[in-house]
């Protein structure tokens, strides 16, 4: 049996690229940009104005002159008509083109505007190009503006857009199948009797691919029946990635493994030294499609989803640096297992830390509720100290 390091390897070793498609900038948003993106020009593409002001020669200043007569008013898209020259400046807007011979903006609330078009200086004093941003300060053309892969997130989406960017190269994004397995599971729409339970890891699950904006094309509930099961994976093994919950075990209607072999499924693991989701198979049909196997439990499939499936996801996004970030554990913990164990936490507020709480088991509906993560406790050690750093996989998906 893998340990989970192990597992992850081979996770690695399965994923590949996603194919590299283009969609307009405004259907972009939360998807994974695929190309780095370079200016097309100077950023900003002029000597800009950051301020409301006046625009003088600083050698007038140094020279000791303090008031100045308004020679025109330079607006924000619209170029200066006269050049400066000595005793003169510019009224100038934010935004606005500097004109070359002007190179220092006093802001309006540094200086007096006086009849017939003079204007008294307040300011003790005035530095060489203050208040203007210069001509490719912020991007050169040619230069990498956005490096991928990345999200496209708000700033994101304002940066393309500045850049001129309408067709966006992004990550194809791919289907995904959904099925669910139990003689004991019902719609939520149904009233369970008193030894079945509503179909809740379906909506689990599709609410974890929602954050990946992955389109789930089909959903399906299956009995614990092998033919049914073989003809429904069959159908679900057309799609990129299926994602299959319940009967995976060693119970006696477990049918799942051995129906995936019937199907021509090659394993790529099955059952790791984990808790919970020690169950949890992967594997790779005959057209290269991927499969991911996860217990029933509601916990269990929260966190082979967040373990196993997002590993995939992420690697085949191309993302590089780790999942797990590093934060203080604030409470005690400790595990009688040899195996990595993997459970809920909750950042505290007004602390850099977070917290675990007790449940009942993997069963549990609310075992995760209002959870922020997901802490990794090895499986080498056996406690963990309160303020000591551990690894935590975030809920959110990036």
């Amino acid at each position: 049996m893998l340990k989970y390091l192990e597992a992850v390897a081979k996770i690695r070793g399965l994923a590949k690229p996603f194919p590299v498609t283009t969609v307009p900038l405004d259907s972009a948003t939360n998807r994974i940009l695929a190309n780095p993106i370079l200016a097309d020009r100077d950023y900003p593409p002029f000597n800009r104005s950051a301020m409301d002001g006046i625009a003088i020669r600083i050698a007038d200043w140094q020279q000791g002159i303090r008031e100045f007569h308004v020679r025109e008013t330079v607006f924000a898209g619209v170029d200066a008509v006269f050049a400066l020259t000595e005793g003169e400046c510019y009224r100038i807007m934010t935004g606005a083109a500097c004109p070359p011979t002007a190179d220092s903006v006093i802001r309006n609330e540094d200086v007096s505007y006086l009849t017939g078009q003079r204007v008294h200086v307040e300011s003790k004093q005035v530095l060489y190009r203050q208040h203007i941003a210069q001509l490719g300060e912020d991007l050169a053309k040619g230069n990498q503006a956005l490096s991928a892969p990345c999200r496209c997130d708000a700033p994101t989406i304002g940066t393309l857009a500045a850049l001129g960017v309408r067709d966006v190269p992004v990550y194809a994004h791919p289907s995904v199948a959904i099925v669910t397995t139990g003689n004991e599971v019902v719609a939520i729409d149904q009233q369970p009797d008193c030894f079945q339970i509503r179909n809740s890891n379906q909506y689990l699950l599709r609410a974890l691919c929602a954050q990946w904006q992955l389109p789930v094309v089909l959903v399906q509930h299956v009995r614990d029946k092998r033919g049914a099961l073989l003809e429904t994976l069959g159908e679900a093994l057309e799609h990129d990635i299926v994602i299959i919950n319940g009967g995976v075990s060693a119970g006696d209607t477990d049918y799942v493994p051995e129906v995936l072999e019937e199907l021509g499924v090659d394993v790529l693991f099955h059952k790791v030294l984990i808790k919970p989701g020690k169950p949890v198979l992967v594997g790779t049909a005959p057209s290269g499609n991927v499969v991911f196997a996860l217990p029933g439990n509601p916990l269990s499939c929260l966190v082979t989803f967040k373990l196993f499936v997002e590993e995939y996801l992420w690697c085949c996004f191309g993302f590089g640096h780790a999942r797990f970030k590093k934060a203080k554990l604030l409470n005690d913990k400790s595990k009688k297992t040899p195996v990595d164990e993997f459970f809920p936490v909750f950042r505290e507020s007004q602390t850099d830390g977070y917290t675990w709480r007790s449940h009942h088991g993997s069963g549990d509906i609310t075992a995760a509720l209002g959870c922020h993560g997901i802490g990794w406790h090895p499986q080498n050690k056996r406690d963990i100290n309160a303020n000591e750093v551990i690894s935590i996989l975030s809920l959110s998906s990036f």
